[in-house]
């Protein structure tokens, strides 16, 4: 799959620096954010606390607002380049019901590549990457100058702004008081595996390219799809009950054979990874010189890739409130940004709330997705309505001619005194 990327810095070098931003968490969001603010001229440090990159339980599927969004952060074309493979179909199944739709566009990519492609993105952006680093993230200073980390050797990492993009996994911050998570009772936890598909027919399935394969039952969800190298990714949604009591695996194997589809042998045989409660809400998207970013802001559960295109848009979004607050910081920032990302996401995650509360309810799945087989014109509309290329709000329009703005000021500042102005002036 690749080498690992190493540290560009070491922790004692990185903890004698001060720097503009500290991000923890090199996935999709805490990459575009370095990278977005490694192109401003901010110093930046990227801290992973996992080696780099890695496997994600993650669908690999990046819908076409999220094409959109890799595309406005000029990173797509590396992405593509990748290989994967575009997406044209969409084959859903629950129990005998089944529905095969055309999919509005799409790409299917590794995480583990695309991951990549992103930190040396950032890294050639002018970012410094530390991996492999676990930090906590401590209280405020009292004089509110600046927020601090610290690693399990001992070593304090010091910036203006901290960003928190370190996924489900994201913790409550020592002496924040509003960013407590609120998980529903029956949210459902995440399962993803990958293997090499190749000439191995041991299963009755066989996976094509191009096709989103979704099987559906009453613990769960099974999603299915083909990256680049002959890579089959698998991510579900699943009862935690129902893990507790046949394992990873044999839920899988039981939601998939459901479904008429057999991969008993290839599941038996691959490693599965696992997350904590998939849907859940932050109070606060930040707090004192503090911004969460990504799957750690909140999360709902997904469907076809869906998180990848909110980690992507709030990535990006986020970069010129945090290049504002380095230059001042404004008490009220925690607040504006938690009220953005509603304005940003919130349609999109309520949609796939709804679409999450419906799955939950098999008798109406089998009717929905026969009523979709019947009437194709209703499947494709419903189809689109998750996948299509959501507008920026206007809102984001205001922050890019900040940053224009921010820009020109550089530029000018960087240009060499013309004759008659400056200090040389009479």
């Amino acid at each position: 799959m690749g080498q690992e990327l190493t540290s560009t810095i070491s922790r004692q070098t990185a903890s004698g620096e001060r720097w503009d931003a500290v991000i923890v968490g090199a996935g999709i969001a805490g990459s575009l954010t370095a990278l977005g603010l490694a192109r401003r001229g901010r110093k930046v440090l990227l801290i992973e606390r996992s080696t780099f990159p890695r496997h994600k339980v993650c669908g690999a599927c990046l819908n076409s607002d999220a094409i959109a969004g890799l595309r406005g952060a000029g990173v797509w074309n590396a992405i593509e380049a990748i290989g994967g493979h575009g997406l044209d179909q969409y084959c859903l199944r629950s129990g005998r019901s089944r529905a095969n739709l055309e999919l509005p566009g799409g790409h299917a990519v590794s995480r583990y590549a695309m991951d990549r492609v992103l930190v040396e993105s950032a890294i050639a952006a002018g970012a410094q990457f530390l991996s492999e680093t676990a930090v906590t993230i401590i209280a405020a200073d009292a004089d509110g100058a600046q927020r601090s980390l610290c690693d399990n050797d001992g070593n304090r990492y010091d910036a203006r702004i901290v960003v928190a993009a370190n996924g489900l996994a994201s913790k409550p911050v020592s002496g924040d008081s509003d960013d407590r998570l609120v998980v529903p009772a029956d949210s459902r936890i995440g399962l993803g595996a990958h293997w090499n598909q190749g000439d191995d027919r041991s299963g009755v399935m066989h996976l094509a390219s191009g096709v989103i394969y979704m099987a559906i039952a009453d613990t769960g969800y099974v999603g299915l799809v083909m990256t680049e190298n002959q890579q089959v990714n698998l991510a579900a949604a699943v009862d935690r009950a129902a893990v507790q009591t046949f394992g990873p695996s044999e839920v899988c194997h039981q939601i998939l054979r459901s479904c008429g589809w057999d991969l008993a042998a290839r599941l038996e045989s691959t490693d599965f990874r696992g997350t904590p409660t998939l849907t859940r809400r932050r109070k606060i998207a930040g707090a004192q010189r503090l911004f969460f970013v990504g799957d750690s802001s909140g999360y709902v559960e997904p469907f076809t890739g869906e998180g990848m295109a909110w980690a992507v848009r709030a990535g990006t979004a986020v970069v010129p409130r945090i290049d504002r607050a380095i230059r001042h910081w404004d008490n009220d920032a925690p607040q504006q940004w938690t009220d953005a990302l509603k304005k940003l996401l919130g349609r999109q995650q309520r949609r796939c709330r709804w679409i999450s509360r419906l799955l939950r309810h098999p008798r109406l799945v089998h009717h929905t997705i026969g009523a979709m087989s019947r009437f194709p014109r209703f499947g494709q509309f419903a189809v689109q309505q998750v996948q299509r290329e959501h507008a920026r709000p206007l809102e984001d329009d205001s922050l890019e001619a900040d940053r224009l703005h921010e820009d020109r000021l550089h530029e000018d500042r960087s240009a060499p005194p013309q004759p008659g102005t400056g200090d040389d002036a009479a």
